[in-house]
């Protein structure tokens, strides 16, 4: 009897040892994602129009999809250029915030970051015309989705090529990621989200309230 206990013992030390052993030496989980340091919303700021030197800053993040965003691009984005950044007021910096489950806002976004690169002064007639036309791409996919975006490209005389490899390289996918990371770093959860001088702005704003945030 004394011989099966000790024999019971004995495995069961056995077990603990490899046990320790075991799990004293499994790989650890992979350390999380290393946080933004120090965000501020005009941080590796990509698509930008107006003076470096204007008293106001206005940085927005922007969906594609939205609906709010839309009717801020075709009903007060045209008065905020022509009356405050085309006269040196304000600098205007546009980042992009696809949602999860957009692939298409998300290619839309760099499409957009592309044509920037491509052609500065037509930045904002792409970026309008991705909103008119968001019933004819939105949901779209693979190869389709990347002909709606060159399409648009061609209507404003760009060169489509040039676009498409832009659209390939992972730098310029990376700058929407980036938009992403630092949208969460700074709290933004909704679209379409404003920082005026660093103010926290949400939702649409008629045009009368821009007046009377920058004047």
């Amino acid at each position: 009897m004394q011989r099966v206990i000790f024999a019971v013992i004995a495995v069961v030390a056995v077990l603990l040892i490899g046990g320790i052993y075991l799990f004293g030496k499994r790989t650890p989980p992979p350390a999380p994602k290393t946080a933004i340091e120090n965000p501020t919303p005009t941080l590796r700021a990509h698509l930008v129009l107006g003076s470096p030197d204007a008293p106001y800053t206005v940085v927005e993040f922007s969906n594609y999809r939205c609906p709010h965003c839309r009717d801020h691009a075709l009903r007060v984005l045209g008065r905020l250029v022509s009356d405050y950044v085309e006269r040196g007021k304000v600098r205007y910096v546009f980042r992009h915030l696809p949602f999860s489950g957009q692939p298409d806002v998300f290619e839309a976004s760099v499409a957009a970051g592309c044509v920037y690169d491509q052609a500065k002064d037509r930045f904002l007639d792409y970026h309008l015309l991705l909103f008119r036309a968001v019933g004819d791409w939105a949901g779209l996919e693979g190869e389709a989705l990347r002909e709606k975006l060159l399409g648009y490209a061609r209507q404003l005389s760009l060169d489509a090529g040039a676009l498409r490899r832009c659209l390939e390289s992972e730098a310029a996918r990376e700058r929407v990621r980036f938009d992403e990371e630092l949208a969460r770093a700074l709290g933004v959860d909704g679209t379409p989200t404003f920082f005026v001088n660093g103010e926290k702005e949400v939702g649409f704003m008629p045009f009368a309230k821009w007046q009377a945030l920058l004047e």
